[in-house]
């Protein structure tokens, strides 16, 4: 009876154990969609969606929308009625009509909206601390701007610009942090902003900075996608500097971009693949990438940080550190 009992013992362990490795070798399934793909963030995106593919072996399909709007809510609804992907990652405001749409037919389908927070409480978000990052943003450009002639290409107009994409939240934080730091490290300097309704048009985004040049800002910050293109050429027209956005700009126009403020999409896309893949479930709710865990961050370009004076990368230290640990709040848009 007892060898009876033992060998059944051992038999339904073996099964339990089978049945676990079965679980373990079950691929995690993701999709992304947007049409940025190939430009700037969606880049970013890119990354860490095929570091992820390395590293964890998943399953990856990416999806180009194109500029192709009637078709929007055909793609969400491909992906989603197939049940086969554990998380479809979205990327681009033109698409959340479509998505919000197809995510309700679905409610099984986790849909992963990327920058910024909908009205849907049953989606997850993997939101960015875009204030804090612009906030240092700001305080290097009026800074530098502060210090007048003193600086190479800085005339004594006392301004720094700021170009938006469309007049969305997300943009409205970059625009609210720029402000909050620039008056923080330097009150005396003024931002002048504008916004170009479109993310795709370069001439555009030339047209607008240059403008902001002309009323007399030497730094322009770049917040507005492939219009952003733009931006930086212009700085390198003028002779004057620009700040990229989202991926390192510095080579886009060298001796002319002061810095960019990177946005790390593939930190977010990454980490939330990680958890999935190691059994932490993502679940609907806001995820938020900020300063403290790398999600955004301030590069000054390597051919201008020798440049930089002492006083400004000492403040700027400062103010990180006062981010950090939470003596500086920056407000968000609202």
């Amino acid at each position: 009876m007892k060898r009876a009992l033992k060998s059944l013992f051992m038999a339904g362990t073996m099964l339990a154990i089978s049945f676990g490795s079965a679980a373990a070798q079950d691929k995690v399934s993701i999709a992304a969609i947007s049409g940025y793909f190939a430009q700037g963030f969606g880049v970013s995106i890119v990354n860490g969606l095929n570091k992820a593919k390395t590293d964890f072996g998943i399953d990856l399909k990416l999806v180009d929308t194109g500029n192709r709007a009637l078709d929007y809510e055909e793609q969400f609804e491909n992906l989603a009625k197939a049940k086969q992907y554990d998380l479809i990652f979205v990327m681009g405001w033109e698409l959340v009509d479509s998505l919000q749409k197809v995510a309700k037919e679905y409610p099984d389908q986790r849909f992963v909206f990327i920058d910024g927070v909908l009205d849907n409480p049953n989606m997850i978000y993997a939101n960015f601390a875009e204030e804090q990052g612009s906030f240092v943003a700001g305080a290097l450009a009026s800074m530098i701007e502060a210090k007048g002639s003193e600086f190479p290409k800085i005339g004594d107009g006392k301004a720094i610009g700021f170009v938006g994409g469309r007049d969305i939240p997300v943009i409205r934080n970059f625009l609210g942090g720029y402000e909050q730091g620039a008056k923080y490290a330097a009150p005396d300097v003024k931002v002048n902003s504008v916004f170009a309704g479109t993310f795709d048009d370069p001439a555009k985004g030339s047209e607008l900075a240059q403008a902001l040049y002309g009323q007399g800002a030497d730094i322009v910050y770049n917040v507005a996608g492939p219009t952003g293109e733009g931006v930086m050429q212009a700085s390198a027209a003028a002779d004057k500097y620009s700040i990229g956005v989202d991926i390192d700009m510095c080579s886009s126009a060298p001796g002319n971009v002061l810095a960019s403020m990177l946005k790390r999409g593939d930190i977010a896309v990454y980490t939330l693949i990680k958890d999935e893949v190691e059994g932490r479930k993502v679940t609907a709710g806001t995820r938020t990438f900020d300063l403290a865990s790398g999600g955004v961050e301030v590069k000054v370009c390597d051919d201008i940080a020798p440049t930089i004076p002492a006083d400004v990368t000492t403040k700027l230290d400062e103010i990180k550190k006062g981010i950090l640990d939470g003596k500086i709040e920056i407000a968000k848009a609202k």
